[in-house]
């Protein structure tokens, strides 16, 4: 976290401190305070997710290798072929100094929108592992860092398509209107991005591990025996109610089985077609209503009759019901009774 905050806050002091020296024509007397440091921003956003996303996660020394580019960026910037180079991009190519300069501002942004995709891939990857894995997910979500980062990235490619667009249409006339709002809203995000990260420390993930990759096709025999498996596994849950364990995982529930975890991840996958937080929270919405359909008298609140069928809050509760059967809980029952 720390290091995503330098990178970012850097660019955006980096900025403001430019700018207020241009204003004062003072700028050409500082020609080497350059430290925005392109080549650092995607890479330090990238590690810091992987982090969150594995808490027992510990760099190694690959890991610093990502940041040499950043290293031959804060040598050039304090060079004098920078200050002879530097050019507005898009603009004609004077002469090699002019051309390496756009060269490095382009590899910089290139650089980092690399590993901003591949921070939002292992995201996605995550939470394929996570419902893969959990039948539930709220308290072992990463969905409180999903929406800063998603943001951020998605702020890092409007922003260089406004500029893009600016500096090839307009000729970069327009750039004094749009520089310091944009830099607020990065400001704002970087703050946000650094709050949820120190609110949410304590929270953090589970660890994700390998993905199981299931194979593409099967054999004739191992799709008949995962067809045994298959209803082994629903007869199981049927007679055991394994799914009122609000804590249930694809762990736990291979050892209630008997069945290896990576056998039932696969049987759940390929032959059932869901993943292991669908299959659970399927037999408990199944419970829920038919605890509901009993409790004629309503001595129970809609609530009470979730908690007994295996859900572990209210909030993942009403999502989850409304996923399977188009309708809340209440609108459910409204219709149940009428008919």
């Amino acid at each position: 976290m720390g290091v995503v905050l330098i990178f970012w806050a850097l660019t955006t002091t980096n900025f403001a401190v430019i700018q207020g020296l241009f204003q004062e024509q003072m700028l050409r007397f500082i020609p080497y305070l350059k430290v925005e440091l392109l080549f650092g921003l995607g890479p330090s956003l990238y590690l810091y997710t992987k982090c969150v996303a594995n808490p027992k996660y510990e760099l190694i020394k690959k890991d610093y290798l990502l940041f040499i580019p950043v290293v031959l960026e804060l040598m050039y910037y304090r060079t004098p072929f920078y200050r002879d180079g530097a050019i507005q991009i898009g603009a004609d190519v004077q002469n090699n100094l002019h051309l390496i300069f756009i060269v490095v501002q382009w590899s910089g942004f290139l650089y980092s929108t690399i590993f901003m995709v591949w921070s939002i891939i292992l995201l996605v990857r995550y939470k394929k592992w996570l419902y893969n894995n959990f039948s539930h997910t709220q308290d072992k979500s990463l969905e409180w860092i999903q929406v800063p980062i998603v943001s951020f990235v998605s702020f890092w490619f409007v922003w260089f398509g406004i500029r893009l667009t600016d500096i090839f249409l307009f000729e970069g006339m327009y750039g004094e209107f749009y520089f310091f709002p944009l830099y607020i809203i990065l400001t704002i995000i970087i703050l946000w991005i650094g709050f949820k990260g120190y609110t949410n420390s304590g929270l953090g993930a589970i660890g994700l591990k390998t993905l199981v990759k299931p194979r593409k096709e099967i054999s004739s025999e191992d799709n008949l025996n995962f067809q045994l498996i298959a209803e082994s596994l629903k007869s199981k849950m049927d007679s055991e109610k394994f799914y009122l364990d609000p804590d249930l995982s694809l762990k736990s529930f291979a050892t209630k089985t008997g069945i290896h975890e990576n056998v039932i991840s696969k049987v759940i996958n390929q032959i059932l077609g869901i993943n292991f937080h669908e299959f659970v929270n399927r037999y408990r919405v199944k419970e829920f209503i038919e605890r509901i359909k009993k409790d004629e008298k309503k001595q129970f609140t809609f609530l009470a009759h979730a908690y007994d069928s295996g859900f572990a809050s209210k909030s993942s509760f009403n999502y989850i019901f409304k996923k399977q059967t188009q309708k809340t809980p209440r609108e459910y029952f409204e219709e149940f009774v009428k008919k």
